[in-house]
């Protein structure tokens, strides 16, 4: 057993090394990025935080504790390394208690040597908590159901409660352990439910407490169910993006975007759980009205959830993760070899009796939990504890089918590894065949043209588009850097290519607009400023530079339009409240300028704003 916790430490302290010298170790970005930048705050005393939680809040205050100890990236990851080591020590400890020295043994090293799970715990993201509390929640539930105390009934409670506070999805278990404990002890089972239930209730009652008193809500958690849920189910969903075409697909737009949505449909303000609840409605509505479509939807998802490719979400597993030495040679494991023997061990344990309520129905619920969302990599990688218990029982049970010459029952488990190891493999779905690099090369070359590393930036906007030329966005942002470094020539080149190949790309419009300006081309500006106000009403970027474009060539009711768009998209955007009282100014409101520019809060005023005060303060 400690083997295993000596290989979770090597594998994982070597990867270390190398991703300390990855681009993004420092800059974390979407879902990593959300959450350290709640844990700065919490580190800087703002405890209490959003009126009502949008996301489940452990992992952060837990990030947030760390930052206090003034321990920082590096400190952090060898913090969840640790985590993810004792992980895996714990699995072999608790499968060896359960079900024997083969099956905690091949447990303990699956999740060691599982590669997925190593990358993901050197993200800022739940895997490190969410694995180990689902572990515990399972361990704990099958104690209280083979001995019927209170203590143990608690600590299910309460372990099922921690992790619901980590992804409230979990609590899925709840109604299903109620029914199991019903239909099986009828109402002896009252006293179990209830200690049960006080237990999650009682672990989960600060972030519940939270949202009542702050917000006013009635919200366990987080409120953002519903709207996970209509991104998983809707007529566009592919079954594993977060993304909707009704959605900006930048985090802090997609959420604001769907609760405008939803206060306009309702006519009037909704708390956060009746916006959950209306996007909650929206996906029921399509699964009500295209029922056969619904449920193709959700086998396809199912399908995508044992299929062995690491559905990309925050980052592309297989572009990043081989940015390390460790990652680089075939010593780790992953779902290609996991699917099989978790699938196998399942029905093994299953006829044979080895495997009991617990460990049979805590990874479903929680499997089904993902498919009924949406299906990505940093999704099922919270479960590998539980389906490497699986998979230790079935080679367990596979050694004791040989020791017994149980011939025909081994013939059985060969058969259905063969069989479920194809269906893994094969890449059934297309996965593999379609996965491609254009979107992991242009996010490192945007977070190389934020360091003002031109060269780096350039080379992964160039490799993104040899790899696919029509990709709007990467000649969008190559030219960018071309306007940036002063070629004008390649950059209005690289923008017209971006507006060839996806006409109504916005920023793209908006750049040629501003691009013409700046060369005195007053009636092309004029024109494609125009034309990007038109296309680009949900897009940031191109809004201010259509804009600035139109107030420059004298339109100020234009601009104004434009600046007051680009501000309901974004309230506090400073230069979005600069360039509407600028065009107010223009147009002779005086008053309403000088309130807008006051609306900025003092710390956040620049010298323009401070300038543009004191003119219109002159009579």
């Amino acid at each position: 057993m400690w083997a295993v916790l000596g290989l979770a430490l090597l594998l994982r302290a070597a990867y270390l090394v190398d991703l300390a010298q990855t681009p993004f170790f420092d800059h974390p970005q979407m879902d990593g990025l959300y959450h350290h930048q709640w844990a700065r705050r919490i580190a800087e005393g703002d405890w209490f935080g959003e009126p009502v939680f949008f996301r489940a809040p452990l992992y952060s205050y837990f990030l947030g504790f760390l930052y206090t100890l003034e321990l920082e990236f590096l400190g952090v990851r060898v913090v969840q390394f640790l985590i993810g080591s004792g992980t895996a020590f714990m699995t072999a400890i608790l499968i060896n208690k359960k079900f024997g020295r083969t099956a905690g043994l091949v447990a303990g090293f699956l999740v060691a040597g599982y590669g997925p799970l190593i990358y993901f715990e050197g993200e800022l993201l739940l895997v490190v908590l969410e694995a180990p509390l689902n572990l515990l929640a399972m361990w704990f539930l099958d104690r209280a159901i083979s001995r019927n105390t209170v203590k143990r009934w608690s600590l299910a409670g309460a372990a099922t409660g921690l992790s619901a506070l980590v992804r409230p999805t979990i609590l899925a278990l709840a109604p299903v352990v109620f029914i199991y404990l019903f239909w099986t002890r009828g109402r002896a089972a009252a006293r179990s439910v209830s200690i049960f239930a006080t237990g999650m209730v009682l672990v989960m009652s600060p972030a519940l407490l939270h949202n009542a008193v702050g917000g006013r809500d009635l919200v366990p958690v987080a409120s953002q169910g519903g709207l996970n849920y209509y991104l998983g189910n809707n007529p566009h969903a592919d079954g594993m993006s977060a993304v909707a075409p009704e959605f900006r697909r930048t985090w802090t737009a997609g959420i604001e975007d769907a609760r405008i949505q939803a206060e306009q449909d309702r006519g009037r303000q909704l708390r956060p759980s009746e916006v959950s609840n209306y996007w909650f409605g929206r996906a029921l509505s399509w699964a009500v009205e295209e029922p056969g479509a619904f449920l193709i939807h959700q086998v396809r998802k199912l399908g995508y959830f044992w299929d062995a490719f690491e559905v990309p979400n925050n980052q592309d597993y297989y572009f990043f993760s081989r940015l390390t030495r460790v990652f680089q040679v075939p010593i780790l494991l992953d779902f290609r070899l996991l699917a099989p023997l978790a699938l196998t061990g399942v029905v093994l344990g299953w006829r044979e009796r080895r495997l009991t309520f617990s460990w049979l129905v805590v990874p479903m619920v929680l499997m089904l939990s993902i498919v009924a969302f949406f299906v990505c990599a940093r999704f099922r990688v919270s479960l590998v504890p539980l389906f490497a218990v699986w998979a230790g029982v079935g080679i367990a049970g596979g050694v004791d089918l040989v020791k017994e010459r149980r011939f025909r029952g081994l013939a059985l488990y060969i058969s259905l590894f063969i069989v479920t190891g194809w269906a893994a493999n094969a890449d059934l779905a297309g996965h593999r065949r379609q996965h491609g690099t254009t979107e992991s090369h242009l996010r490192l070359g945007i977070h190389y043209a934020s360091q003002n590393n031109h060269a780096q930036a350039q080379h992964h906007y160039e490799q993104a588009l040899a790899e696919n030329p029509r990709f709007a966005e990467g000649w969008n942002n190559l030219g960018v850097l071309h306007a940036q470094s002063g070629d004008f020539d390649r950059a209005r080149t690289a923008f017209e290519t971006a507006v060839t190949v996806e006409p109504r790309h916005s920023k793209a419009l908006g750049n040629l607009a501003a691009l013409a300006f700046g060369e005195g081309r007053w009636s092309e500006a004029d024109s494609l400023a125009r034309r990007t106000l038109t296309v680009g009403k949900r897009e940031p970027e191109a809004l201010y530079n259509a804009s600035v474009v139109l107030g420059n060539l004298g339109d100020a009711n234009s601009a104004l339009l434009g600046f007051r768009a680009l501000r309901k998209l974004e309230p506090n955007r400073v230069r979005a409240r600069l360039g509407e009282a600028r065009a107010l100014f223009m147009l002779g409101d005086r008053h309403q300028a000088r309130e807008t520019l006051l609306s900025v809060p003092t710390s956040d005023r620049t010298s323009e704003i401070l300038t543009l005060l004191k003119d219109l303060e002159t009579p």
